[in-house]
């Protein structure tokens, strides 16, 4: 088998350019120092700073860290930079410390920040891999970017925004949005900065200093339901907007609707729902984090604050519990048809639905953010649909929904819009969260080529997570889930199922003809480990890797490969529902039941190569199979 994925981060092509060889390849004599194609991250640029990723060449063995050099002169490592400045690295050392076995893939940085340019400044950046054995590789081919100039700033209390937490500012946010020029940066100061919902234009920054909240308004009517959108134009009910909104106006202007930023250290807090009582609780870091109830439709009106006051006034509208509340709650942002777009160092939290919605938009990149909205309902951190060019890097997820999920479509009509195509997600924490990297459930127009790596996944339900069924048609292909490092996996680790359903689901679209499923996939060099704390938990015997076909329709998942896989105190694998997938080099450790540790039912074509047992990951196996089986 063979799968290429391609990801773009624009101005210039990024390709990802990882080839595998055919399953059962002989191995390669090993290649010379590798190459690195350095990006400059073209969103990220403003008058002083910007950010730089490189592809993690194929050959990668033996690369412990990069340098970076600026105009010939060394700035520093990619893991020195990430312990200055991302969001996620202070979780990600904390994990390895913990790590006293050394079970665990080591993941690697490959991103640098840089502050502190001149305006208007021309600089040329380099990077080279630092090896093992303390050589170097070659450095890669220079990029030259250049910062721009400063930006003429506009600051909300200029226009009589007042940050004492109560009066109500989006009046005030609004004009000065409007008011300011083209290229320039609309600020909201330190304070807490209560509004409604406001909404952004193309070629400007949003940005949130240290020490300033931009709170939502409890109060639905602040959020008017005629500047509302409805989520795929061939759905009828509306919902209202967000807290945050950058929506692409109809016709010929929707291609010139970008070059938007929103930054800052500063908190973008929806007022969905009431904090446990509790309150905080202290993560890995020692940093506290907030807990929201885990409310639902049915305690909604009781625990909800903007959450229920939404569905207070959609009911008394006439709409039905199950409408009023899967669609009539604000997320906190929702970004649509924007080209170019950046997302950076703010804090996401407690919104009444989803965190961020990018749709239909194309040439994002989200770094260092952090996503604090554990246990709020439905709430997911970033939510990607039909988009084009995505990335995700450097950031904290701690989530009541999926971390970072995508989507495209669902139904019939979905058949033939543009897809959700080409992501790069790395170098993130995931705390909780349903899933870390999650595919569907809406797979309508096909969810393609997605790389997620060198991510640290701690205390979520599983790392990689793909959901549709048969009325939502499509699916998802040519996703490559590689060099993530699990611990304290709540549920399944990987779970590929056409078997999901949502109670709150509204179904105002034609079922799809064609059943979605999945394809060409590739798990490959993760590690996983299931503490006893985990096991402990009362909850039921979810299997450790869990892929199944939607056998009612005989609609089975094709060539999904799970290869190199170390999993710790696991449980066995179930497959049932797939057409030439493959188990290969997967090692149980510590496995405490008896017989194969894997099911495996209507997959023809199947093969399970060298799966082994043992007790320690240093230790040679118990008994190996290795004789190729076909089901």
């Amino acid at each position: 088998m063979s799968i290429t994925l391609k990801s773009r981060l624009l101005p210039a092509l990024l390709v990802v350019g990882l080839f595998i060889l055919p399953t059962g390849a002989p191995a390669q004599a090993p290649a010379p120092a590798p190459a690195i194609e350095l990006q400059i991250i073209t969103q990220s640029i403003d008058s002083s700073s910007l950010l730089l990723a490189w592809r993690k060449p194929a050959t990668n063995a033996g690369i412990a860290d990069y340098e970076v050099f600026m105009d010939g002169k060394l700035l520093g490592s990619a893991l020195g930079n990430a312990r200055k400045y991302s969001a996620a690295q202070a979780y990600i050392d904390k994990f390895y410390a913990e790590d006293v076995k050394n079970i665990h893939v080591k993941i690697a940085q490959h991103n640098f920040f840089i502050e502190g340019l001149a305006p208007a400044s021309a600089h040329q950046f380099s990077v080279r891999a630092i090896m093992a054995d303390g050589t170097h590789s070659p450095e890669s081919l220079p990029v030259t970017a250049r910062t721009t100039d400063v930006p003429k700033p506009c600051d909300i209390t200029a226009q009589g925004a007042r940050g004492d937490g109560v009066t109500l500012n989006t009046a005030a946010i609004q004009k000065t949005i409007e008011q300011c020029p083209d290229g320039g940066t609309v600020r909201i100061p330190k304070g807490t900065f209560r509004s409604g919902a406001i909404f952004l234009k193309r070629h400007m920054t949003l940005e949130l200093t240290e020490g300033a909240t931009l709170l939502g308004s409890e109060h639905a009517e602040d959020y008017p339901l005629g500047r509302g959108y409805l989520l795929y134009d061939y759905t009828s009910t509306k919902r209202p907007p967000s807290l945050i909104n950058a929506i692409a106006p109809p016709g010929k202007n929707a291609n010139d609707f970008g070059d938007i930023r929103i930054v800052g250290q500063g908190v973008i807090d929806g007022n969905g729902w009431k904090q446990q009582a509790e309150q905080d609780v202290t993560d890995e870091t020692d940093r506290m984090l907030p807990q929201y109830i885990a409310a639902n439709n049915k305690s909604v009106l009781n625990d909800g604050i903007l959450a229920a006051a939404q569905v207070k006034q959609a009911l008394s509208e006439g709409l039905s519990a199950q409408v009023a509340y899967s669609q009539r709650r604000s997320s906190l942002m929702t970004l649509r048809g924007v080209h170019k777009l950046y997302i950076a160092g703010i804090t996401l939290r407690n919104p009444a639905f989803h965190g961020a919605m990018v749709q239909n938009s194309e040439d994002v990149v989200i770094n260092g953010i952090r996503v604090e909205t554990f246990d709020a309902n439905n709430g997911d951190g970033i939510e990607f649909g039909n988009s084009r060019n995505v990335s995700v890097m450097n950031s904290f997820f701690d989530t009541g929904d999926d971390c970072v999920n995508f989507a495209a479509g669902a139904g019939e009509e979905a058949i033939g819009r543009p897809p959700q195509q080409f992501a790069w997600i790395f170098n993130n924490y995931f705390r909780h969260g349903h899933g870390a990297v999650v595919i569907g459930s809406h797979t309508g127009a096909w969810i393609e080529d997605v790389l997620a790596e060198d991510n640290v996944i701690n205390q979520t339900w599983s790392g990689l997570r793909a959901k549709s069924n048969s009325i939502n048609g499509g699916g998802g292909r040519r996703i490559v889930y590689r060099d993530n490092a699990h611990r304290d996996t709540r549920r399944e680790a990987f779970i590929v199922t056409l078997d999901y359903a949502d109670s709150n689901t509204v179904i105002d679209y034609p079922p799809a003809k064609i059943p979605a499923k999945f394809e060409d996939i590739l798990v490959q060099h993760n590690s996983v480990e299931f503490t006893d704390t985990a096991s402990a938990r009362k909850q039921p015997a979810y299997s450790t890797i869990v892929v199944q076909g939607d056998l009612k329709t005989n609609t089975l998942h094709e060539r999904i490969v799970f290869n190199d896989l170390i999993l710790v105190n696991a449980r066995p694998i179930k497959i049932d529902g797939l057409r030439n997938g493959e188990l290969r080099d997967i090692t149980f450790v510590d496995y405490k039941r008896q017989g194969e540790p894997w099911k495996i039912t209507n997959a023809p074509g199947m093969s399970v190569v060298n799966v082994k047992q043992t007790n320690s990951v240093r230790t040679p196996p118990a008994n190996t199979t290795s004789t190729p089986i076909t089901r």
